[in-house]
């Protein structure tokens, strides 16, 4: 993959999860707060940017920690399931486009 191919993966990947981010805190002031939301809250974020960080620096265990702990407290979580859902599939899709590049520089 060219680096102009991968800057725009990683480009797009670190997007969703800033934009993802900015929901959780637009919703987290909202009426009804509580230290569980603020809980919760802080675990989709932290799943969502262990992701991200997975793909950025090519660690396959990170994105699939990421991506199925977000998988699986949005289906917890229902509510969320709209915004979990384009995160999860732009972090899995970035995963399945960008090789490993240690493994092809072990390759080559």
């Amino acid at each position: 993959m060219t680096t102009t191919r991968r800057s725009v993966v990683h480009g797009l990947t670190v997007v969703v999860v800033v934009a993802f981010l900015g929901v959780l805190g637009y919703y987290l002031v909202q009426p009804g707060y509580s230290l569980t939301r603020l809980a919760l809250f802080t675990v989709l974020g932290a799943l969502a940017v262990v992701g991200a960080a997975g793909i950025i620096y090519d660690r396959g265990l990170l994105v699939g920690v990421g991506t199925g702990g977000l998988v699986l407290l949005g289906f917890w979580q229902a509510v969320l399931w709209v915004y979990i859902l384009p995160v999860v599939v732009v972090i899995a899709v970035a995963a399945f486009t960008t090789p490993n590049q240690s493994n092809r520089s072990a390759i080559e």
